[in-house]
């Protein structure tokens, strides 16, 4: 079995209570209130800053020059692509510049993006990319999931989001880490299976937070 399918068995309950996270589910009707999509969307710029520098160290580690390469495209990608379509879409919003400049990462915000760049710094490559798998796949699954209802494609407020989520550029990308997920960790052992595991709960884990903490607009900081 491949390590991301193993992966997946390991978080799958975790993984189905997002779609029925109010959140989600005001995603996928459209009932979601606004506020909360606007607070969403700033905290996740926040995120994805943070985000690009696990990428950046994953660059780092990365022990072929082909690797290398992987991390590299996809970090441009996250910062030339995914943060611009959040920009654009933020002012459609009527988010300003300064409401982001100005804004702070939530706890749960922090302490997430905290927790990956401390793998990043004391583990290898492998471990960074499961890090950030459960955040990539995640939203790929729930794109794809809400994407199925047409109407929703056309929302004025969450189609976009919904289409960027879904849309061919954005799955070729995770399967491209997925598929290095899967290279590199062909051969490994229980034991190093373990902690990878692991890691892999936990950010499931974060990701549920994350969206309950954009439901609930929970704007606990650290000082």
């Amino acid at each position: 079995m491949k390590l991301t399918k193993k992966l997946y068995e390991s978080t799958k309950d975790i993984w189905d209570t997002y779609y029925k996270h109010p959140f989600v589910v005001g995603l996928s009707n459209g009932s979601l209130d606004i506020d909360k999509f606007k607070f969403f969307m700033i905290q996740d710029y926040l995120y994805l800053l943070e985000y690009a520098k696990v990428f950046a160290l994953g660059v780092a580690k990365a022990t072929s020059e082909k690797n290398m390469r992987k991390f590299s495209s996809v970090l441009n990608s996250v910062l030339n692509e995914e943060m611009e379509i959040h920009k654009s879409y933020m002012k459609r919003l009527g988010i300003k510049e300064s409401d982001i400049e100005n804004a702070k990462p939530s706890i749960v915000n922090t302490s997430y993006t905290n927790y990956m760049l401390q793998i990043g710094y004391s583990k290898g490559e492998l471990e960074i990319l499961v890090s950030i798998l459960a955040c990539s796949w995640s939203y790929k699954e729930i794109g794809e999931r809400l994407s199925k209802d047409k109407s929703m494609l056309d929302h004025k407020l969450y189609g976009e989001w919904i289409k960027g989520y879904s849309s061919d550029e954005y799955i070729k990308s995770n399967e491209e880490i997925m598929e290095l997920v899967d290279e590199l960790g062909k051969d490994i052992t229980e034991e190093h299976f373990d902690v990878l595991k692991d890691i892999f709960i936990n950010c499931s884990r974060y990701e549920y937070m994350f969206w309950d903490m954009s439901y609930k607009k929970e704007m606990f900081y650290i000082c």
